[in-house]
Parts: C-alpha cells; structure tokens; sequence
C-alpha cells in the first residue's frame, strides 16, 4: 500500500505549496526521521539551543507548545498542512494527529461501533477492560446500568475515581479507574454505527471518522459533528447485522485505514473452530461465554484452568490484543498508532490528489475537439483563407477598371465631386469579399457544431 504524498513532504521541506507538486515520495522521510537518535544539545549550534530566556511564560497570550525535538518536523508539516490545504484530507483527522505529536506518549482514541442498542457494545467494552483479578469494581456495574435513550455517545476515559459527565449535549463522559487505560493511555468512545449502504458508503472514513449528530434548530435539522479515532472495532449481533454495518463495496478510500479496523461478531457458539478463519479483520466471539469466565475467575483462583479455556473459547484474547496493539511508547520514536494515523492521512490524501487529477483530465478530454476534427477544420479554415485572398485581389482589380470608377479620374474631380462619396461605396459593397463574408459565417458554424458535437473517448 502507497503511504506517501508529495504535498506533506513540500510542507515539510518547506517548499511552495502555490504550484503543482507530483503526489509522490513525502511522509516516509518525516516518519523516519522521528525514529534517528536526537543529537546532543552541546553539538547543536548556538542559535538553535534553547536558553532560559527565551522560553516562554506561563502567562504569555500566545504559549509556544513544548513539542518534542524529534517529532518537531513533522508537527511543523502537518500544521501547515492543516492551515493551507486542508481540502485534500479530513480536517479533524489532521487535528488528531498534531495533538498526538504534542507529546512522546500520546492518547489513543478507540472507536467501538454497535447496532442502535448500545447494551451489547458496553458489554463488549467491559469484558475487554475487565481485570479478573480483583472484585468487581463499581465502574463496572455503571456502565453496565447506564440509560442509552437519548442515543448519545459515550467516552471512557482514565480517572482515579469514579465520575459520569453528562453536560455534553453530544457525548457523555465516564471517567473510570481502569488500569488498562491508564497503562495504555486510551479513551474509548461508544457509539452506534451507521448502516452502510450503496448510496451511504464512506469506506473506511465512516468507522475512522464517526458523526455525532447535533441538533441546529427546533425544526429538527441535524448538523454532524466528527469525532475522529485512531482505530475502530465494530461489534455485529450476527452475520445479518455484520452486512448491514460493514459497507457492501470497497470505499473510495481502500487500503487507507483498513488495518485500523476491526469488526467482531457477536455469536452464542463456540469460536476455537473459527480460529483459523482466513479473514484477519472479522473476528468471531461469544460474549457469553467471556462473562462467564471472568465470573468463573473471580469467584476462586482455583479455577484458573477454566477460566483460560472458556476465555479462550470466547474468541476475545485476538481482540483484545489488538485493542493496546500500537500502544507502547518508547523516548524519542513516534507512536505506532499515531504514525498509522498519519500514514492514512497521506494515503487518502494521495487518493483525493488522483481523483481530483482524474476528473481534471477527464473535463480536459471532454473539451479538447479530435485531432481529425481539427484537421478539418483547418483545411477549411485555409481554403476560406486563400478564396478570400483571390476573391479580394480579383474583384478590387476590376473594380478600379471598371466604367464607373473611371468616373473619379482626376481631370473629372471638378464636376463629379458630389458623387464620389456614393461611387466609392457602391464600389466597395460589391466587390469588397463579398463571397468571403458569406464563407465565413458557413465556417464559423462548422466551428461551433465541432465544439458541440460529443466526443467520443479513444
């Protein structure tokens, strides 16, 4: 899969954006560089050191973010990017990704999509944050309980107590003490998925980049709001309720974001005979059978043993490992689910380039007249040209020998002074390119019924 844009890699060199710039060889270069050792601040040169004077108050109007050295260059490129072309990718994707280069360790936004009913998504969200190994917290009963009526997201974030803000009009906010969280540094947003259909198909943009409808006005129009991750896992309630979720065609964007997407289906049968299923991105589970074996778990350590088979069985472990996968975060080295976000973003910008030149190069087809066409008319055009030059010396060569211009001769002038107004253009009006002047309107309408007639591509 291509990863590169040549219009990130001119903001990130610093190059003119004004002109045209071939959409190849850009973001592996910045990628890359955020992975080199950093050099030591004593081999730097004086004017590129920070002092103590020139680092900025806590009270200034306009505080300079504390990026990390290695990730300083493509911070610079992708803001740029975001101020001046933006048309090209998502502008809240864009934004994600800034603010995850704003520090080494990063938070990483995890979508979990469901059907309208949000019961069996937080299900599924609870059996992954889940630790077996201490009683049932208070956080879980609470997400288990709560109202989903008003069709409202909700995200999971890490707090050291339990806290339920629901001020949002869009989305509310569950704080919980959850260690896979505050290891891993995610936030996880519960939300319904929209079906996908034929004429409603956006690829992966619609699990990457999901809507919150908002309310503009009390006539009941909506305005949707986007809330971009950086992964998405899409729960199904069945093979039926997999086709309607998952779009029935690749989108426009394929291959940009796929490996960040996830769908699992929720079943009441066994999974070990589906753990060779050939398709890495549908996942078989039961949900019930995880439930019981955290609860099988709790209830004695003695039954470790059943507890890993009916885990296992459940099919939950292969999704759980791709939930923190991308995760870690090492000093200096850019995070694994941030650089895919990025990477995404120069595919579907790369993509949106192509279509555009696409359909730039199509309009051009479509208005550019056949070769053979032009020909033709040119070969018109020449022989309008020349029987117009030869009308023109002909008809003036016998208009000045003709009788009544012999009228105007000089030794006349005295008595034919009066008519020499009305001679002159009577002369001109018949033998002036009397038949080029027809010849030309003939010429001018096989021109316009050239440009008209539709092209038929070769």
């Amino acid at each position: 899969m291509r990863r590169k844009t040549a219009f990130i890699e001119s903001l990130f060199l610093h190059k003119p954006t004004s002109g045209y710039v071939c959409p190849n060889c850009i973001i592996g270069n910045a990628l890359r560089q955020v992975t080199r050792p950093q050099v030591s601040a004593d081999r730097l040169p004086r004017s590129a050191r920070r002092t103590v004077s020139t680092t900025p108050s806590v009270t200034a109007v306009n505080v300079q973010k504390d990026i990390p050295s290695a990730f300083r260059g493509l911070y610079d490129a992708l803001g740029a990017f975001q101020r001046q072309a933006a048309v090209y990718a998502n502008l809240s994707q864009i934004q994600l990704a800034v603010r995850g280069l704003e520090s080494e360790n990063g938070i990483t936004r995890i979508a979990v999509l469901g059907g309208p009913n949000g019961h069996q998504t937080r299900r599924l969200v609870k059996v992954l944050l889940t630790d077996p190994l201490t009683p049932e917290p208070e956080w879980e009963k609470r997400l288990a309980d709560l109202d989903d009526t008003d069709g409202r997201a909700l995200l999971l974030r890490y707090a050291e107590s339990l806290d339920l803000d629901e001020r949002h009009p869009l989305v509310r906010t569950l704080s919980i003490p959850s260690s896979l969280l505050q290891n891993h540094k995610l936030e996880i947003l519960i939300q319904a998925a929209s079906e996908q259909s034929e004429e409603n198909d956006g690829g992966t943009q619609a699990f990457l980049v999901p809507g919150l409808d908002s309310p503009t006005s009390a006539t009941g129009s909506f305005q949707t709001i986007t809330y971009p991750v950086h992964k998405a896992l899409v729960l199904a309630q069945g093979l039926n309720s997999l086709k309607a979720l998952l779009p029935p065609r690749p989108g426009n964007d394929e291959g940009a974001g796929v490996e960040m997407i996830m769908a699992v289906v929720n079943t009441s049968w066994s999974t070990l005979s589906s753990a060779s299923e050939p398709l890495q991105r549908i996942k078989v589970i039961n949900l019930d059978r995880a439930e019981e074996a955290i609860a099988t778990f709790r209830q004695s350590l003695n039954n470790s043993f059943n507890y890993e088979h009916a885990w296992y069985d459940s099919g939950l472990p292969k999704v759980s490992t791709w939930l923190i996968e991308g995760t870690e975060a090492l000093p200096g080295i850019l995070k694994p689910t941030i650089k895919r976000l990025i990477e995404t973003l120069a595919v579907s910008i790369e993509q949106a380039i192509e279509r555009e030149e696409a359909e730039a190069m199509q309009k051009q087809a479509a208005s550019v007249v056949p070769q053979a066409t032009r020909d033709k008319m040119t070969k018109y055009l020449a022989n309008w040209a020349e029987a117009a030059h030869i009308e023109l010396r002909d008809e003036l060569d016998r208009a000045f020998n003709s009788k009544q211009w012999r009228k105007l001769a000089w030794w006349k002038l005295v008595w034919r002074v009066d008519d020499v107004t009305s001679i002159t253009s009577e002369t001109l009006q018949r033998s002036w390119l009397v038949d080029a002047d027809r010849g030309i309107l003939y010429l001018a309408g096989r021109i316009e019924e050239a440009a008209r007639t539709p092209q038929t591509p070769a």
